[in-house]
């Protein structure tokens, strides 16, 4: 296993959620999605391995508190939101393609990480959920 350098605290890292709603066409109906949401690492705890102390803005706009492995850099937290975009890509395709026995979905699945699969440069605003709540 590669040695992973811990972030500097302060640092901005980028992981995926998933997030539960309804809308006003399915107000009974629970829509599922994955967002990528920006985070602050907030520091470090020590035990058997090490953990990364995160403080995100959830999907639903509030404060969020995770713990990494320092271990996933990389594999669920990234640096970059584009990294992030392609693990909510892949576990999109991945919950398509399990429920696909049954039929296409009435409400396919929101995709509010696609805009920065295109984006190039890192200036990433936060991730806000729009129209749905």
């Amino acid at each position: 296993m590669a040695k992973v350098d811990k972030p500097e605290i302060g640092a901005e890292m980028y992981a995926v959620f998933e997030h539960l709603y309804s809308n006003n066409s399915a107000p009974a109906r629970s829509l599922k999605e994955y967002c990528v949401c920006k985070g602050t690492v907030r520091g470090f705890y020590t035990g058997s391995y090490t953990d990364v102390c995160m403080l995100f803005r959830g999907p639903e706009g509030c404060p969020l508190l995770s713990y990494y492995k320092l271990e996933d850099i990389g594999k669920k937290l990234f640096y970059k939101a584009a990294d992030a975009a392609e693990l909510a890509k892949s576990m999109t395709e991945k919950y398509e393609r399990i429920w696909s026995w049954i039929g296409a979905p009435e409400f396919p699945m929101a995709r509010p990480w696609e805009d920065l699969l295109e984006r190039k440069d890192d200036s990433t605003p936060d991730m806000e959920i729009e129209g749905r709540g």
